[in-house]
């Protein structure tokens, strides 16, 4: 979106010129959003609520503007603010708007306030809000150019941050691959030589913390941009979620504890790397279910831009209630979303409170992108501003996010590519080289029991070599799929997706290879080339 304060490019411009205003006026917007050493240290220490507050910005912004067509004091305009559900915006603008309840004057509310923020981008906003409030400015002229602003660069840091995912996608695909084989090296020159195993003690820790920096890496670069509503959800689905968020978790202890008992060799490694595999099929299984619903939920959004066009057109053109614009509305068809705008037309026509009405809707459908904009859409209604005004406002930017969404699945879909396939291959290539190291170990120990010289002079423990395989798996089970939840956009059922995934198929293809491996060596004769020797 173009800066409000800027002219607005003719149509007959080149595409060259367009291109090049587009990024001076990206730039100007850039500008007004510089920020300190501390401010960015600051970004990076509270990285998880600054995140949320970026990702919900453009929703408070929006709603607020949407509100503000009504003509409404600035006064009325932060205490309905303050009733929106945005988590930490929506706490903030509840504290305002109690300061000024005790008689503080809302500006004066507002630098205070805005003095305890982390965020940045807020933090600033309040200060020029504050400033509106207090010379008594147009608001709807200054939330315009708060939003146009805002959006421009948040759009362009979108742009930049799905970027630097795909350059990040492909240096994690490298590290992921290469520190196996690192790994692998060391190991097999500590049993070919003897010594070294010390080495690999060093590098794993070392490369463990490379795989936790890529992931915080992807954490705050990765957008947010949820399917399932935090605040809307059908008591059923409700139940659902609390049931994956349950299972995953005791699906990784279960993991975890069975790899400690491999670790310390308590369980045979059959039994082990079985036990570990299957513990991941109940997160798989719920991720799954989950991820099906996710699918419905996207299928409702596409329709919503449509259903939000027409229905702000109904009641800008007739004038009418919204009673009447609904049963207007719901004869036509926005496929998986018709039959929710038929209960809502339902339920007006028997005259349940419009209140009540829009929260049944935005309870059944489960939506994070309808619950939003349906409250913008709601108290825009309930206060009395044009539809005509808020109507475009409203679809563009569902229209933005579902946009946001396909640029996201495109980008983790590169990922998901490289990673998803290449991880049973890493495990995979692990279990062939451990029964290749188990049998050779074997032999070695044989000829370090006749007192026979070799050309190393001890033989490694496998139990140690073990131990650093059984870490590094359980590694690249955990941080792949915290890798993929974070790129896909945080939502809700990918991570017990991918971390049952990752288990089950990790440790099945591990055991596959080592176990056929180890069987075809012994079917050769290797673990009785002692005595093919002579000795």
């Amino acid at each position: 979106m173009a800066a409000a304060e800027t002219r607005e490019i003719p149509m007959w411009m080149p595409q060259k010129t367009q291109e090049e205003l587009q990024k001076i006026e990206v730039k100007k917007a850039k500008e007004r959003y510089k920020f300190s050493l501390r401010d960015q240290l600051q970004t990076l220490l509270y990285a998880r609520t600054n995140k949320r507050i970026w990702h919900t910005m453009p929703f408070f912004l929006m709603h607020m503007l949407s509100i503000a067509y009504a003509d409404i004091s600035s006064l009325q305009l932060v205490r309905s603010s303050s009733q929106t559900r945005y988590a930490h915006i929506s706490n903030l603008m509840k504290r305002i708007s109690s300061m000024v309840d005790l008689g503080i004057d809302l500006s004066r509310s507002c630098e205070i306030a805005r003095k305890e923020m982390k965020a940045p981008y807020l933090r600033d906003f309040l200060q020029r809000f504050a400033q509106i409030a207090k010379m008594g400015e147009d608001m709807i002229a200054f939330l315009t150019k708060e939003y146009n602003s805002f959006m421009t660069i948040y759009a362009s840091e979108m742009e930049r941050s799905l970027t630097r995912l795909k350059r990040f996608t492909e240096a994690y695909s490298a590290i992921l691959s290469s520190s196996v084989l690192i790994i692998l090296i060391l190991v097999f020159t500590s049993v070919l030589w003897g010594a070294g195993v010390e080495a690999t003690g060093v590098v794993m820790p070392a490369i463990v913390g490379i795989y936790g920096i890529f992931a915080f890496i992807f954490y705050i670069s990765s957008p947010s941009v949820r399917l399932i509503s935090r605040n809307y959800i059908d008591k059923d689905f409700e139940g659902t979620i609390r049931v994956s968020r349950l299972v995953w978790k005791i699906s990784a202890m279960m993991n975890l504890l069975v790899v400690v008992l491999l670790t310390l060799g308590l369980l045979p490694v059959q039994v082990g790397s079985l036990a570990a595999a299957f513990s991941g099929l109940p997160s798989l299984l719920i991720g799954y279910l989950g991820m099906k619903r996710n699918g419905m939920i996207s299928a409702i959004d596409e329709r919503f831009p449509e259903f939000v066009t027409m229905l702000t057109t109904s009641l800008s053109t007739t004038g009418t209630s919204l009673t009447y614009a609904f049963r207007e509305i719901s004869r036509l068809d926005f496929g998986k979303l018709s039959k929710f705008i038929k209960r809502m037309s339902s339920r007006l026509d028997i005259g349940i409170e419009k209140s009540v009405a829009w929260e049944a809707m935005k309870k059944e459908t489960s939506s994070e992108l309808i619950g939003i904009h349906i409250d913008a859409l709601a108290d825009a209604n309930r206060l009395g501003s044009q539809a005509k005004l808020y109507g475009p406002l409203i679809t563009n930017s569902s229209i933005f996010v579902i946009t946001l969404r396909r640029r996201i699945e495109e980008t983790s879909a590169l990922m998901k590519g490289i990673v998803v396939p290449m991880h049973p291959i890493l495990c995979a290539i692990i279990g062939l080289i451990m029964a290749i190291l188990t049998q050779f170990i074997l032999i070695f120990s044989q000829f370090e029991e006749q007192g026979l010289p070799v050309i190393f002079a001890s033989v490694p423990s496998l139990a140690s070599i073990e131990a650093y395989i059984y870490i590094l798996i359980t590694t690249l089970n955990f941080v792949n799929a915290i890798v993929l939840h974070e790129i896909s956009g945080e939502q809700e059922f990918n991570l017990p997706f991918y971390l049952g995934l990752f288990m089950f198929t990790g440790w099945i293809t591990y055991l596959v290879c080592f176990t056929s491996v180890s069987a075809y060596l012994e079917s050769i004769g290797l673990g009785r080339m002692i005595n093919v020797v002579g000795f």
